[in-house]
């Protein structure tokens, strides 16, 4: 009675910190919860996603009916009450695993999280016992099984795709090669759901698939379209460090005795790490720290649990200090960084500055919004001067009296009537006088079906500053954002700034 009592508090405080707390992620989240937004038919603007649309597409209803983003954090703790069971159960009802993972301190990182890393971690979890299981007795059926969850763990989140990569070569590259084959079929239904709906969205059962792989290389390799170093998270030490502070220490006191049991799993991890620590972002370590959860519980003895937990506790301590400040505050932040985290919170720890919950930026510009939308309805408004940041907009503004926001991006193509956003071509140079040379090229071009007529529209608006396009002048300056006209297409303007 008394361990139940203290598991009712402690889920308790972990769904009150997700659901009270302002924060919804840092990270890719407007990708999804924008991509459920405009399923749902509420989107004033043109979709834009560099991931698989599958994860929004299953929160749409949700979107639609209760018009907000909450949806996202209630399946958030859904899926991580599953990983926490699904632990429990693996390891036989040990209760020492359902404590570790209960306390791990990357379900209390990703409770807020408007992310499918949730829901791939839950379907990983399952593939890697399954595969696991397929290891010691090379039964077919376990092996389906573990493709069709990373299968479909692919199909809502793209990372899985190398993860899934480094646990099949692990665990069959000394199997029957037609395994292999078999496997890849079992994976490929998996990730069926998600080929349909690239099929109905774009006429290409890869599309999203493909376009996901060459933006991860082009991030990687060119900072992205955008030539930004930020797209890739930066080897710093706090970004290393926090990866291993999430990572169970006794995990790794306990290393040499784990990995005489657990040889192929260990090599998977740390093929695993050496990727995160690549790009070092702690929500990463979801995928794999249930393993590590999973295999130090039947090594850990009773001491070495109680030091675990403690060392576990002061950690979650540190992790929800930004959460717990963002229920009725709100911390400076760049609005297109999503909010601030653990990392940030600690790395910028002298030029904090915590304000009334009423004065966060996106407060401040949805006010700015409603008024702007009140003075100018029905409009089609181009935002600037990002690229991206009529998406911000888009996700912030609820109702049906914007026609749509446009990306300045655009805006500027049809000016100059051109197309291409971004484009690579990439030559070999021979050695020896020879007659032909071999060059690669892609890139992404603007819609061209692009329904919206650019030439019409009146008026822009700005973030923090002026638009900057030709023949728009500011007729009014709100608390953040700024509101131009165009003078082209109007024969008087009224200046009004405030």
């Amino acid at each position: 009675m008394k361990n139940k009592s203290i598991i009712i508090i402690v889920f308790s405080i972990l769904i009150l910190i997700t659901i009270l707390t302002q924060y919804y992620g840092s990270t890719d989240i407007t990708d999804y919860s924008n991509v459920a937004k405009f399923f749902a038919g509420e989107s004033a603007a043109k979709v834009r996603n560099t991931h698989s649309y599958l994860f929004g597409f299953l929160h749409f209803p949700f979107i639609s009916l209760f018009k907000n983003f909450f949806i996202f954090k209630i399946t958030s703790l859904i899926f991580l009450s599953l990983i926490i069971y699904s632990i429990y159960i693996i390891n036989k009802k040990d209760k020492r695993a359902f404590w570790l993972i209960l306390l791990s301190p990357i379900i209390w990182y990703m409770a807020p999280w408007t992310s499918p890393i949730q829901l791939a971690a839950l379907l990983f979890l399952w593939a890697y016992y399954f595969i696991e299981k397929y290891n010691k007795t090379e039964k077919l059926s376990y092996l389906f099984y573990s493709g069709i969850f990373i299968g479909f763990g692919w199909a809502v989140w793209d990372t899985i795709f190398y993860f899934g990569l480094f646990l099949a070569f692990v665990f069959l590259f000394n199997k029957k090669l037609y395994h292999c084959f078999y496997f890849l079929l079992f994976l490929i239904i998996g990730l069926t759901p998600r080929l349909v709906l690239d099929s109905f969205l774009f006429n290409f059962p890869f599309y999203t698939i493909i376009k996901n792989i060459f933006a991860g290389i082009c991030n990687m390799t060119f900072g992205g379209i955008y030539h930004d170093p930020s797209v890739v998270s930066p080897r710093n030490f706090i970004n290393l460090f926090s990866i291993f502070l999430l990572t169970p220490i006794y995990f790794w006191i306990l290393f040499k005795s784990i990995f005489k049991k657990n040889k192929k799993t260990i090599v998977f991890l740390l093929l695993s790490i050496f990727m995160i620590l690549a790009n070092p972002q702690m929500r990463y370590t979801l995928i794999i720290i249930p393993i590590m959860v999973t295999i130090l519980a039947r090594e850990i003895n009773k001491k070495q649990f109680k030091r675990q937990i403690f060392l576990s506790l002061f950690i979650i301590l540190l992790i929800i200090i930004p959460y717990v400040i963002q229920i009725n505050y709100s911390i400076n932040y760049p609005i297109s960084k999503g909010g601030p985290e653990f990392p940030y919170f600690f790395e910028n720890l002298k030029t904090l500055q915590i304000r009334e919950k009423l004065q966060k930026e996106t407060d401040i510009i949805g006010r700015d919004l409603q008024k702007i939308v009140k003075e100018y309805p029905n409009q089609v408004f181009v935002v600037g001067n990002l690229p991206d940041n009529y998406r911000g907009l888009a996700h912030i503004y609820w109702g049906e009296n914007v026609k749509e926001f446009v990306s300045i991006q655009d805006y500027n193509l049809v000016l100059k009537n051109e197309t291409i956003l971004y484009e690579k071509k990439i030559m070999l140079n021979p050695n020896i006088n020879t007659r032909r040379q071999i060059w690669i090229a892609g890139g992404v071009n603007k819609n061209e079906n692009d329904l919206t007529d650019y030439e019409k529209i009146n008026y822009g608006i700005g973030f923090g500053e002026p638009i900057k396009i030709q023949n728009f002048e500011v007729i009014k300056k709100y608390d953040f954002l700024y509101l131009s006209k165009n003078i082209k297409n109007t024969d008087t303007l009224k200046i009004n700034i405030y």
